[in-house]
């Protein structure tokens, strides 16, 4: 078939052609996983009532901060392996990808314990309802205790995905979908706290694939394979992956982190509009595995060409990741919103007040998804150039502080749900000219023969 590879060397062969192949698993991989969330909001929207639904979208910038946070690491890992393997240098490659491993469950643990503890003092942050608070929090500790699970299963998925497979990954997350929706199901019926039955459900799922992704990195061929017995952890290894990682784990971090006013303020206009937001985040996820699946495959294309130094195959990746990440997320950001009202109401079950607020979001955010999945190619085409400090600087003025700005001075003039919506769209603009400035610059640089060593 044309999309059966076990693996992808993005180093050799017709470029587009690979990058297709490669990204499609990803796409889809990135989709399911991102159902996750949406089958237990579908499920309780369903099964349960509004509080149930709000409940579970209210922990969202909370679970983004507290864990999602320390997944941005494992980005560090992917650049740093796509290079030593464009390089072909087996020793280093060893060393960061069992680095990688032990980081991660070590780093879980820490997560989890920061989570369980500080989780009723985030929600109360962000001013998340009464009515559902109580679910909020419970649904927030049991997700952030499989910290340790999650994040082996992002370190080990980007060890795979790294050495040019991402078919695996997909099958993975398939069988953890099904699991997902299987015990959703079960567990409502059985289980009264329906906010617990959809945790547990979504918990177990990411555990079965944490096991696959072990199991294959244990089975895999080549400098990128798992020896439990010469496990080691390498300070120098780790050392990498902080310096690459850690300024995308801090960008990462302040996504959430200047959402927590803005979804506060959503919160202030009662459980109709979190459920009705929560519900609208749902179906952007559908644009946003286009977007971040074109993302990493920009970055894994141009890491492994800049270590083989194939420069005019490192900016042609860029231009065709670019290219398919605009196009994809124009397109169905568009019919996605065109249909808005159905995918809302099966969620939200028929709720008019909660789609009226969901249909606001979406006109801004889904309408608009072309300048995320711009900003997307581009901040990973930078990272793996080495410039993974820019990203940490762009998202702490163009997000973080824009943001804080818009919700000091100009929110409070006209305290509407519109205006809430409309600064995300305008501080992705702000990104898309640091990224393009900066990118620009750093192509120059690189044609001349300056560019970072990994």
């Amino acid at each position: 078939m044309f999309l059966y590879r076990k693996s992808v060397d993005a180093t050799k062969g017709p470029l587009l052609k690979l990058i297709i192949i490669y990204s499609i698993p990803l796409i889809i991989s990135t989709l399911i996983q991102s159902l996750f969330n949406a089958v237990d909001i579908a499920v309780l929207g369903n099964m349960a009532d509004t509080n149930a639904v709000a409940a579970v979208g209210a922990t969202t910038s909370i679970i983004h901060l507290i864990l999602h946070t320390f997944v941005g690491l494992s980005a560090g890992s992917k650049l740093i392996l796509a290079r030593q393997i464009g390089m072909k240098d087996p020793i280093s490659i060893r060393k960061t990808a069992n680095t990688s491993l032990i980081s991660a469950v070590f780093i879980g643990v820490i997560v989890a314990v920061i989570g369980i503890i500080y989780t009723p003092d985030f929600l109360r942050l962000t001013n998340c309802p009464d009515e559902c608070f109580d679910g909020a929090v419970l649904y927030a500790k049991i997700y952030l205790c499989a910290a340790p699970i999650i994040l082996l299963y992002n370190f080990g998925s980007a060890i795979i995905t790294s050495s040019g497979d991402t078919q695996r990954p997909l099958y993975y997350i398939m069988a953890g979908g099904a699991l997902n929706v299987v015990l959703n199901i079960i567990l409502c019926l059985i289980l009264p706290q329906k906010v617990m039955a959809v945790a547990i459900a979504t918990v177990a799922s990411q555990l079965l694939g944490a096991i696959l992704v072990i199991a294959r990195l244990c089975k895999m061929e080549g400098d990128c394979r798992l020896v439990p017995k010469e496990l080691r952890f390498s300070l120098s290894a780790f050392g990498k992956i902080l310096r690459y990682g850690a300024p995308i784990a801090f960008s990462s971090a302040l996504y959430p982190l200047a959402n927590l006013q803005i979804q506060s303020a959503i919160n202030s206009f009662g459980v109709a509009a979190t459920a009705g937001s929560s519900a609208a985040t749902t179906v952007e996820s559908i644009p946003s595995a286009f977007v971040t699946s074109f993302g990493t495959t920009s970055a894994v294309f141009v890491g492994q060409n800049l270590g083989a130094n194939k420069p005019e195959r490192v900016k042609k990746s860029f231009f065709a990741c670019l290219l398919l990440s605009v196009l994809s997320s124009a397109i169905i950001g568009g019919l996605l919103y065109l249909s808005g009202e159905f995918w809302l109401s099966i969620i939200v079950d028929k709720d008019v007040d909660a789609i009226s607020f969901g249909m606001i979001r979406m006109f801004y955010i889904l309408l608009f998804y072309f300048v995320a999945g711009a900003n997307n190619a581009l901040s990973n085409t930078i990272q793996s150039y080495g410039y993974t400090s820019f990203s940490a600087v762009v998202s702490a003025f163009g997000v973080l502080g824009f943001r804080i700005i818009w919700m000091r001075f100009v929110y409070p003039h006209f305290e509407t749900f519109d205006n809430l919506m409309l600064c995300f769209l305008v501080s992705w603009l702000i990104v898309l000219v640091a990224n393009s400035t900066a990118l620009a610059v750093i192509m120059i640089r690189y044609r001349k023969g300056i560019y970072k060593k990994i």
